[in-house]
């Protein structure tokens, strides 16, 4: 009981997200050393063990695939390598941790998680009522528009544990009514702020979820293979997008940044002819963009520091060898997540987690920014524990 409770500290921290995303890194790098040090020596050696299993071999595959990446890259980005390397170990270590962790129960683990989730929830709704009343103390000269920037690290952190704790939720009250109303409290704030992606995500997520209720594996399978090909396919879908001048109609419509965002993405399609084995390097596409001649985005501005999607990304900066590590280790996790044969309303959890952060891989955020490399990180590990809580309750007594 004392170790599970330990191993819950860094859960306090969670809430902080909203004020400074590196705060996810913070709970990250806790959570690794805290179940390490935490725990009796067989979890030592299981994490250890573990290391040499498929899923985290094909990471560390990935993780050397990008350090030699480093080298060919046009500004040698060691420190930016580094980073991600120790934020994925970090990731690796509490993932390999919680799977050996002494049996985790409901009661033991779903009153820390509600806790830490529902003060996230209540300071994002507080700042968003009140325009960032208290994040002003530090940021007192921002504008609205950039305090709620700011601020959207917290929600979409809030959002990637919104499934699982949604599951939590049902496990621990025994009715979905309160799943369905804390998951759509969570739509209804992210519609609240500006980032577009997020309600999509969690709407996406949401749909994909109830399938998987209905159909389980078989739903599954289809909900994830949809999304792998509509991945793999993002530049034919850009090139027709473009033939078909969507991206003036999303500027003229809808939002400038959308457009522009296609835009982007036809220019790296067109980068990649080049150098479509290897890529240009590791973190290249900062100084690809930085020279790229595109229309103006909201700002001003006629750069960009990474492609907005994280097939195209991986794809330029590592290549095609890049790629298909990247998709190894996928299938490699899902093939994982089927063998464990987890509960309709787990699985449910687990492929709404997927297409939430799916959705935002996809169009939003740089795949090498710390913070974000720790809220998938943290999500995953999040899934780990409602499949050990879901085993331990399917398990003959």
């Amino acid at each position: 009981m004392t170790r599970i409770l330990t191993a819950c500290v860094p859960l306090v921290f969670v809430p902080f997200v909203a004020w400074s995303r590196d705060v996810a890194v913070v709970v990250l790098v806790l959570g690794a050393f805290t179940i390490l040090l935490s725990g009796p020596l067989s979890i030592q050696k299981g994490a250890i063990k573990s290391m040499r299993e498929p899923w985290a071999l094909a990471v560390m595959t990935l993780i050397i695939w990008s350090l030699a990446a480093v080298f060919w890259a046009p500004h040698l980005p060691f420190l930016p390598w580094l980073k991600v390397f120790l934020s994925l170990s970090a990731i690796l270590v509490l993932a390999a941790g919680l799977i050996h962790l002494p049996t985790i129960t409901l009661g033991r683990i779903a009153i820390p998680v509600f806790v830490s989730v529902l003060a996230l929830f209540c300071l994002l709704l507080f700042e968003r009522l009140t325009g960032g009343l208290l994040i002003r103390i530090e940021r007192d000269s921002d504008t609205l528009v950039q305090i709620l920037d700011a601020l959207s690290g917290g929600l979409v952190m809030l959002s990637c544990m919104s499934f699982p704790t949604a599951w939590l939720l049902w496990r621990w009250t025994g009715r979905w009514i309160w799943s369905l109303a804390f998951v759509a409290c969570c739509i209804l704030l992210s519609l609240s702020y500006r980032m577009d992606a997020i309600p999509v995500g969690l709407f996406i997520g949401s749909l994909s979820a109830l399938i998987v209720l209905k159909w389980h594996i078989r739903g599954f399978i289809s909900v994830i293979g949809t999304v792998g090909i509509i991945a793999l396919s993002w530049i034919p879908l850009v090139i027709g997008a473009s033939a078909l001048h969507l991206d003036s109609w999303l500027m003229d419509n809808i939002d400038r940044n959308w457009g522009y965002r296609i835009i982007i993405w036809h220019y790296v399609g067109e980068l990649l002819r080049d150098h479509i084995l290897v890529g240009y390097g590791f973190d290249s596409a900062r100084v690809l963009g930085s020279t790229a001649d595109l229309l103006p985005d909201r700002a001003g501005n006629s750069t960009f520091l990474h492609p907005h999607n994280g097939i195209l990304q991986i794809w330029l900066e590592l290549g095609l060898i890049g790629l298909i590590f990247l998709a190894t280790t996928v299938i490699i996790i899902i093939r994982r997540i089927v063998s464990c044969a987890p509960s309709a309303g787990a699985m449910a959890a687990a492929t709404g987690t997927i297409l939430f952060s799916s959705t935002l891989w996809l169009l939003s955020y740089g795949i090498w920014q710390g913070w974000w490399i720790a809220v998938l990180g943290l999500a995953a590990c999040m899934l780990i524990l409602i499949f050990r809580i879901d085993a331990n309750e399917r398990a003959p007594s």
